[in-house]
C-alpha cells in the first residue's frame, strides 16, 4: 500500500526526533574509549542517513509543489503539518514550517482567497520572525525587513475589517500588533520608531470600535502582550538617558506588575519572572526609583531559586538575573554598594558555581543567551571571570567545543611551522619588526594562536539552534543566520575584554585572503597585527571541518591529501598562500594527519568525559 503524505511527514517528524536524540549521546564515565567514539561514530553515520531520507521528503513534500495545483485537500494536508511542525518557541522545525507557508500563501495569492491571505502573511511573518537572529547588543537583526513586510500588509486589511469573518479579523489584529516585533531597539530612531508603530496598534487593540464588533476576541491578552513587548525597549534605556523612552516603559511595565499581580497563577503561559525586576527598573530610569530597589528585587529573585535548578527558567534566573544584578550595581550609591557588598559578593560565588556545575550535557539555547548577557552586563567592572564564561558557552556545546579546540590546536601548529621555516611571513604580526623577534617571541604568538582558535566560533552561541540542524539541509534563511556568527562573536569577545586580537581574529576568519570573499561583507581590511595568525586560523577552520570523520559523518570526510589539493586550487583567493605552502612538505602533511586524528580522539574523549 502507498504511503500516503501524512505518513511520510509521520515518518519525517520520527526522523527528526531521532536525529536530536543521535545528536545527544550521553556516556557515563567508565565508558571505554573505543566504544565512545564507535558510537559517536555511528550516530553521525545514522544521522547523515536521516538527512537524506529527510531532504528527499521534502523535495516531494514541500520543495517541489506547485502552489497553483494545490487542491484543497492537499492545502489542508499542508497546513496539519506545518502545524504540527511550529509551536512558537517549542517548534520541531521552524524553518520547514515558514517553506509550508510559504508555499500556502502563493496558493492563496493565485486564488485570490483574502481570508487565506491574511490567515498566511501571519504565519509567514510570525514563522520567519523565529528563524530570525536578533541581537540588539551586537545590531544583529538580519530578516526584519521580509517579517515586517509579511506584518504590514496583513495589518493593511484592517480597511476591510468589516466585511471578513472574525477568524481573519483575529489574524488581522495580529498582524497589527506585531508590526513592532522586527523593528530593531538599538538607537534612539529605532525606538521611536517602534513607540509610532506601538501607539499605531494600541489604538486599534483598544478602540471601543473593535472591540465591540468582537467581544470574544482576546483584548486583555492582546494589550498585555504589547506592553510585555515594549518593555524590552529597556536594553536601550541601559546604555542611553532618554525620558520620553523611560516613562513609556514604566508605563507598560506598570501595566504588566499590576496585571500579573491581578491574575497570579492564571494565564501561566503569561507570567515572567522579570516582571518584578522589570518595575523596579523602569522606575529607576524614569527617575522615580533607586538603582538598590532594582538590586535588592534582584537578589530576592535570585535567593529563591534553586542554585541546581538547570531548567530555562532556573537558568534565567541564576544566570540572567545574575546579569541584570551586576549592571545596576555600578549605580549604586557608595554606602548602598557597602552595606549590599556581602549579599552581591554571595550572589557573585553563585553565578560562578552554578557555571562551574553546569551538566556537560547539551544544555537549551537560554543557557547561551544568558550566559552572553552575563559579559554583557558586567564588561565593565571585569569583576567575573570572563574566560571562564566563555569556557563555559563553548563547553555546553560539545560539537562546537571538539571544532574549538581542535581548531585553536592547528592553529598553533601551523603557525609554530611558519615560525620554524618561513619567519619573515609572519613580520608584523603582534608588532614584530623582524624575523629574528618572531622567533624570540614564539611562545607569546603560539599561545594568542591558540586561543584565537580556540574562541574563534563563541558566536556560534547565538546561532545553536542552526548549528544543531543536521537532520536536513539549512535553508538559506537558516545560513544567513548562521553567518552572523563572527560580527556576535566579536562583539561579545570585546566585550569580554579581549578586543585586541581575539575579538578580530573571530571577525575575520571567514573573510577571503584577498578580501573578494567570504563574510561579512563590507568590513574593513584585518588588521595588519593580527592578519598572520587569522590567515593560519582560515586554514585551521577548513581543515578541522572538512577531515573529521568521528562526529561528522565519515561519507562527508575529506582525508588530508583531498582537502589539501583545494587549499592549493584557492590559494591567493580564500587562503593565505604562505599557509598553504606549508603543504608542500609531505612528511609535514603525513605527521600531520596522524596527530590530527590522535588529538581529535583525545578532545572527543574529553568531551564526552570518557576515561582515557
Amino acid at each position: 500500500m502507498e504511503e500516503s503524505n501524512r505518513q511520510k511527514w509521520e515518518r519525517y517528524i520520527q526522523n527528526l526526533r531521532r536525529v536530536r536524540t543521535l545528536s545527544r549521546p550521553q556516556f557515563p564515565p567508565e565508558t571505554a574509549p573505543e566504544f565512545l567514539l564507535e558510537a559517536i561514530q555511528g550516530n553521525a553515520v545514522r544521522c547523515f542517513d536521516r538527512m537524506k531520507e529527510n531532504n528527499a521528503l521534502l523535495g516531494e513534500l514541500v520543495y517541489t509543489r506547485d502552489a497553483k495545483t494545490l487542491s484543497d485537500s492537499d492545502i489542508a494536508e499542508l497546513e496539519e503539518a506545518a502545524g504540527r511542525l511550529f509551536n512558537y518557541a517549542n517548534s520541531e522545525d521552524c524553518g520547514v514550517a515558514y517553506k509550508i507557508h510559504e508555499l500556502l500563501l502563493k496558493a492563496a495569492r493565485f486564488r485570490d482567497d483574502v481570508p487565506m491571505i491574511v490567515r498566511e502573511l501571519y504565519y509567514n511573518g510570525i514563522t520567519l520572525h523565529y528563524i530570525n537572529v536578533r541581537d540588539e547588543d551586537h545590531d544583529v537583526n538580519l530578516l526584519w525587513p521580509r517579517i515586517h513586510a509579511f506584518f504590514l500588509e496583513g495589518a493593511n486589511y484592517i480597511a476591510r475589517y468589516e466585511e471578513l469573518d472574525k477568524e481573519t479579523r483575529q489574524y488581522i489584529i495580529r498582524c497589527v500588533g506585531n508590526l513592532r516585533l522586527a523593528v530593531s531597539r538599538q538607537t534612539k530612531e529605532d525606538c521611536h520608531r517602534y513607540m509610532e508603530l506601538f501607539d499605531l496598534a494600541m489604538g486599534i487593540i483598544t478602540s471601543p470600535y473593535y472591540q465591540e464588533l468582537d467581544p470574544d476576541i482576546p483584548w486583555t491578552r492582546f494589550t498585555y502582550s504589547m506592553h510585555l513587548d515594549q518593555i524590552t525597549l529597556m536594553a536601550y534605556l541601559r546604555h542611553c538617558n532618554d525620558p520620553e523612552v523611560a516613562e513609556r516603559v514604566l508605563r507598560s511595565a506598570s501595566y504588566v506588575y499590576e496585571h500579573q499581580k491581578k491574575n497570579a497563577g492564571e494565564e501561566s503561559r503569561q507570567q515572567n519572572w522579570r516582571v518584578s525586576y522589570f518595575y523596579h527598573a523602569a522606575l529607576y530610569h524614569a527617575g522615580k526609583g533607586t538603582a538598590r530597589a532594582v538590586v535588592e528585587d534582584l537578589l530576592e529573585i535570585i535567593s529563591q531559586t534553586g542554585e541546581q535548578d538547570y531548567s530555562p527558567d532556573g537558568i534565567n534566573r541564576n544566570l540572567t538575573g545574575a546579569a541584570y544584578l551586576f549592571y545596576y550595581e555600578a549605580f549604586l550609591s557608595e554606602q548602598d554598594r557597602a552595606e549590599l557588598a556581602d549579599r552581591i559578593a554571595k550572589e557573585r560565588a553563585a553565578a560562578h558555581r552554578y557555571l562551574d556545575e553546569m551538566p556537560g550535557t547539551e544544555y537549551p539555547r537560554v543557557a547561551s543567551v544568558a550566559i552572553r548577557e552575563l559579559i554583557t552586563a558586567q564588561s565593565d567592572t571585569k569583576e567575573i571571570d570572563n574566560r571562564k564564561i566563555l569556557e563555559s558557552i563553548l563547553f555546553g556545546h560539545k560539537p562546537t567545543y571538539v571544532h574549538s579546540t581542535m581548531v585553536a590546536h592547528l592553529t598553533r601548529v601551523l603557525l609554530r611551522r611558519m615560525v620554524e621555516t618561513d619567519p619573515a611571513a609572519l613580520i608584523g604580526l603582534l608588532g614584530c619588526k623582524t624575523a629574528a623577534e618572531v622567533q624570540a617571541r614564539k611562545p607569546e604568538l603560539l599561545q594568542t594562536a591558540y586561543e584565537c582558535g580556540l574562541y574563534h566560533d563563541v558566536g556560534k552561541s547565538a546561532v545553536i539552534m542552526y548549528i544543531d540542524t543536521n537532520s536536513r539541509s539549512l535553508l538559506e534563511e537558516e545560513f544567513c543566520c548562521i553567518q552572523s556568527h563572527p560580527v556576535i562573536g566579536c562583539s561579545l569577545l570585546r566585550e569580554a575584554g579581549y578586543e585586541e586580537h581575539l575579538a578580530p581574529a573571530a571577525l575575520y576568519h571567514h573573510c577571503f585572503y584577498n578580501g573578494q570573499g567570504g563574510y561579512p561583507r563590507d568590513v574593513p581590511p584585518c588588521p595588519q597585527d593580527i592578519k598572520g595568525i587569522v590567515d593560519v586560523l582560515t586554514v585551521a577552520d577548513s581543515l578541522d571541518a572538512a577531515t573529521d570523520n568521528i562526529g561528522r559523518c565519515y561519507n562527508r570526510a575529506k582525508p588530508l591529501r583531498t582537502l589539501v589539493g583545494e587549499l592549493q586550487a584557492q590559494s591567493g583567493t580564500r587562503y593565505a598562500p604562505d599557509v598553504v605552502a606549508l603543504f608542500r612538505d609531505k612528511t609535514f602533511c603525513e605527521v600531520l594527519a596522524q596527530k590530527l586524528d590522535a588529538e581529535r580522539k583525545k578532545v572527543y574523549l574529553h568531551a564526552y568525559h570518557a576515561a582515557e
